[in-house]
């Protein structure tokens, strides 16, 4: 928390007496987002989506990533819940990272390490031939 702020919060809770002011100005920031609603599809066929037939490839729509992870489609909020950042996804270490903070997700979106503390929202795929069918 920036100095100007913190003395603001010092100062509201000085005027008016409360204790709790001072506290919640203490706390560990974990502004949590809420992840999109999803219902879209994703053409295979595609050549946008040609990442997705190769085993670690990946693609982001609708501020979801969808990930081949050895032949089973994974959908994850693309979304951090520390701080609202867009996550990337690293295929080689099968992990999505915040770059804002280090926050990490493994591909079942709970957290590996923070500052994040809540999971990301998983989404359903189905396949239907060359389609994939993502809601949540």
């Amino acid at each position: 928390m920036e100095r100007k702020v913190f003395m603001k919060f010092i100062s509201a809770a000085v005027v008016t007496g409360s204790i709790a002011t001072l506290l919640d100005a203490c706390k560990k920031e974990d502004n949590s987002t809420t992840a999109p609603k999803a219902d879209f599809t994703l053409d295979l066929t595609s050549s946008s989506n040609a990442a997705l037939l190769h085993s670690g490839g990946s693609v982001i729509s609708n501020q979801v990533v969808v990930i081949n992870n050895n032949g089973t489609y994974v959908a994850l909020s693309d979304i951090c819940t520390h701080q609202s950042c867009a996550l990337s996804y690293n295929s080689a270490a099968s992990k999505l990272t915040c770059h804002c903070h280090g926050s990490a997700f493994s591909l079942s979106g709970s957290v590996l390490n923070g500052p994040a503390s809540s999971s990301l929202k998983q989404y359903s795929v189905t396949q239907s031939g060359n389609t994939l069918h993502i809601t949540g």
